[in-house]
């Protein structure tokens, strides 16, 4: 198969592909800049900026899904990269929470803020579901990942005919036809403060910052509808009842109705080991994408930035703190691929990028 010259002018990782729309295959190009905190010894933002990653560390796009585990147990880490459009911005965290101070306590609070999106979760010790119904007392806790497989959710099939599901998140904890099935069970660990989860049989909202999978609500309900006309008429395009809010993989509260453009202020609370705060800035990533195809007139698109994702899960070695900014812009492909010429490029009249 063909391919499009892509001249790429910037430092980010670029990336053609041909998606299927619901009208029509689109040439879509996908531009992800990696940066990293700049941190003294204290774990603190110097003037809450980032400098961008090194090559060795640019991180590249995804293809599929990435689940913490095995995929069909486990929740996910990151976001596909690929679709063809997003509204707004959403805000995806890979976060380890981490008790205040390091040290042992029944709960805490976690979360981040980005320019008027927020999220904070309550971090509780393990506790388990009791034989009346309540929630045991937590155990002393120092750090959780968050991940949804510790929110409240899940699914029972103990019996086929009464087969209950909590489709807002169908990997985690409590959900079930009767509290016989769950006694003596681990109950949610993450819960948001304002909905503490205390007793068996309330349909509390799953509590999170990560990704939202496609196959939860509300997102399985967007994809469309899939049926032997769609099969007969339209396949392999997207069926026409798509919404392309289906492509949102943010928790609630952390998408962004306005896109983020760079400069926002941003924290995380209590996501980096021994707790606290850990402020920053955004950075300005303003690009230009040429699409110069033959026989056409050439196209220009400044892109928004539709994924952050803010990833401060701890490793040895690795910065504190690093984000991914996705931006992406699509055309309609043309018939032959080798006929596209794709530039992109820093707009000159942007913000200098700290390297």
């Amino acid at each position: 198969m063909s391919e499009p010259d892509l001249d790429n002018k910037t430092d980010f990782v670029v990336h053609p592909q041909v998606l299927c729309d619901r009208d029509g295959e689109k040439l879509v190009v996908v531009v992800k800049a990696t940066f990293e905190v700049v941190v003294d010894g204290k774990l603190r933002g110097r003037d809450g900026t980032f400098t961008l990653a090194p090559a060795e560390r640019m991180r590249k796009i995804r293809q599929g899904d990435a689940p913490w585990g095995k995929p069909e147990i486990a929740s996910y880490r990151y976001p596909s990269d690929l679709c063809i459009r997003k509204a707004g911005t959403d805000v995806i965290v890979v976060a380890r929470a981490f008790s205040p101070r390091g040290e042992s306590v029944p709960s805490f609070e976690a979360g981040v803020r980005i320019g008027r999106v927020q999220r904070i979760v309550r971090v509780t010790g393990q506790r388990v579901w009791l034989p009346d119904g309540n929630v045991s007392k937590p155990k002393p806790i120092e750090s959780l990942d968050l991940r949804y497989d510790f929110a409240f959710g899940g699914s029972d099939d103990s019996d086929p005919r009464r087969y209950v599901e909590e489709p807002r998140n169908p990997v985690g904890r409590g959900k079930a036809r009767d509290i016989s099935v769950v006694s003596g069970r681990p109950a949610p660990q993450i819960e948001d403060p304002a909905e503490p989860i205390e007793v068996f049989g309330k349909d509390y909202a799953p509590a999170g910052v990560g990704v939202v999978g496609r196959s939860y609500l509300p997102r399985r309900a967007l994809w469309g509808t899939y049926d032997k006309r769609w099969l007969e008429e339209r396949a392999p395009l997207l069926p026409s009842d798509f919404d392309d809010r289906a492509n949102s993989a943010a928790s609630p509260g952390l998408w962004s109705s306005t896109p983020l453009a760079g400069g926002e202020e941003g924290a995380l609370m209590n996501l980096i080991p021994g707790g606290g705060t850990l402020p920053f800035t955004l950075p300005r990533v303003p690009i230009e994408i040429a699409f110069i195809v033959k026989d056409r007139p050439a196209e220009t698109r400044e892109p928004h930035i539709d994924t952050l994702i803010v990833d401060a899960f701890p490793r040895e070695g690795a910065p504190p703190l690093t984000i991914e900014l996705v931006q992406r812009a699509s055309i309609v492909a043309p018939r032959r691929l080798s006929d596209a010429r794709l530039l992109v490029r820093e707009k000159k009249d942007g913000p200098r990028l700290q390297r």
